[in-house]
């Protein structure tokens, strides 16, 4: 297990916040649609700053700092080749800033809907992935009104161009959640823990603990 400071966070790395499911009904319930403890996500988008979608707030930035204090615990993930060259963080915030300014929503429709989606979509991965070299493929639009937690976070890598459209069709951004996000290496690899709670232990249960962190698999310049 390794705990970071905030301020080890970069830019494009995801973040994934766990609250005690005793204390927080919302996340007992995502929990049960999405096999994850990992209740919400947020991506790095600068330094101290965060985008995130939120019920309350809809599509929007937060201090990292206030959004660790909202949480027991935040992992974080981290994907550099994602964001090189620096363009495509230009690119990401370019995004967040044209959504934030549209007034997007959270998404909540989709949430709700959202163990069946996933299903269908699995089962249907050949036939969309036919249709997508047939050039009879429509994908989601990235920019659109509405979004949930998760589903923004794997826009900002599509937006960018890492996930190039052909992956998209498999990386399909609404039936995404934050534990998918937390195992596909596509997203990040384990950095370590942050956590704003006095003298914090993240539990022995949770699902990366004894993962590899990203210096001990890549070292400390990567």
């Amino acid at each position: 297990m390794k705990m970071m400071h905030a301020n080890e966070i970069r830019a494009g790395d995801v973040l994934l916040c766990y609250k005690d499911a005793k204390i927080d009904p919302v996340g007992k319930g995502i929990t049960r649609v999405t096999d994850s403890e990992y209740t919400h996500a947020a991506i790095c988008i600068g330094p101290c700053v965060a985008a995130e979608a939120t019920v309350s707030g809809g599509v929007g930035k937060v201090q990292i700092e206030d959004l660790i204090k909202r949480y027991d615990h935040v992992a974080v993930f981290r994907q550099p080749d994602a964001w090189r060259p620096p363009e495509r963080v230009q690119a990401m915030n370019a995004f967040v800033d044209s959504i934030v300014a549209s007034g997007a929503k959270y998404n909540l429709r989709d949430v709700v809907t959202f163990k069946k989606r996933s299903d269908v979509h699995q089962l249907s991965l050949t036939e969309q992935l036919h249709a997508f070299f047939n050039g009879t493929y429509t994908p989601a639009p990235i920019e659109k009104g509405r979004y949930f937690c998760s589903e923004l976070v794997a826009n900002c890598f599509v937006v960018t161009g890492f996930i190039d459209p052909s992956a998209a069709v498999i990386y399909k951004s609404n039936v995404t959640s934050p534990g998918a996000l937390g195992r596909d290496p596509t997203f990040g690899t384990f950095c370590g823990y942050v956590s704003s709670v006095p003298n914090y232990s993240v539990p022995a249960t949770d699902e990366f603990f004894n993962h590899s962190t990203f210096d001990e698999i890549f070292g400390g310049g990567a």
